[in-house]
């Protein structure tokens, strides 16, 4: 039953270019415009310990890309089922709203792992960033943020009545996850007290252990224990508060 959902939901999502075009190319091709466009990106900068903005903005756009998908497509696609009576006609079914959540979400995740490997390769074929010098660490830290960004994204379709509810709510989380992720301003350069705020939000702890990764440094276990606690205690109250209509 799994994999048929899983490969139903693949064909609807591919039906859907602009979802397709934010979740798998804009994030690598956000980090090349913004590279090639903004002067001094390419430059060591003081105020970044020396590295350049573009080595910091990689696992932002990786990020950014994991949010896009989870607050962005997951939240109305769910939302949309649920308004025009689909969920409805699938509860006369034994299909256990679990396993419509994993479906959605291994559809997803594997988009979001196409979207970062793009980055990955952009960002070190044309600006001369390293690859993940500790991939088992970058690719742990990646999973759990996507994990918690999916969490959170059906979290807000399996509550919201309408397609419009869902897209308000996804992002009005949307872009203050971004803020805290460091896209606007570099965590490096965030006053002590964002930081902090940073820290235990689930996009700040999941680009800050990407980020560490990926120059060689282990994540901490607490921006580890973030991205776990979020997605297992996200996870757990939307599979209950599931509701089909």
């Amino acid at each position: 039953m799994l994999a048929k959902l899983t490969r139903m939901e693949a064909r609807l999502f591919l039906r859907e270019p602009i979802s397709l075009f934010f979740g798998l190319i804009f994030p690598a091709l956000f980090l090349y415009g913004l590279a090639n466009l903004f002067p001094g990106f390419m430059d060591p900068a003081t105020e970044l310990g020396g590295a350049r903005f573009v080595d910091v903005y990689a696992p932002v756009a990786i990020a950014f890309g994991t949010a896009m998908l989870g607050l962005s497509a997951l939240p109305p696609t769910m939302a949309t089922y649920r308004q025009f009576g689909i969920l409805r006609r699938l509860r006369t079914t034994p299909l256990h709203p679990a396993r419509l959540l994993g479906a959605q979400m291994i559809v997803q995740g594997s988009v979001a792992v196409v979207s970062a490997a793009a980055v990955v390769i952009v960002a070190a074929v044309a600006f001369d960033v390293p690859f993940p010098q500790s991939p088992l660490w970058f690719l742990l830290s990646f999973l759990l943020t996507a994990v918690s960004m999916f969490a959170t994204g059906l979290l807000i379709g399996s509550v919201a009545r309408t397609t419009q509810a869902a897209i308000s709510i996804g992002m009005a989380a949307f872009f203050p996850m971004l803020f805290f992720a460091g896209l606007w301003i570099p965590r490096a350069i965030m006053s002590d007290t964002l930081q902090t705020i940073s820290d235990f939000t689930p996009l700040g702890a999941g680009t800050e252990a990407m980020s560490n990764a990926w120059f060689g440094t282990a994540p901490t276990a607490m921006q580890l224990a973030v991205l776990i606690v979020y997605s297992v205690v996200i996870g757990v109250i939307t599979v209950r508060v599931f509701r089909w209509e």
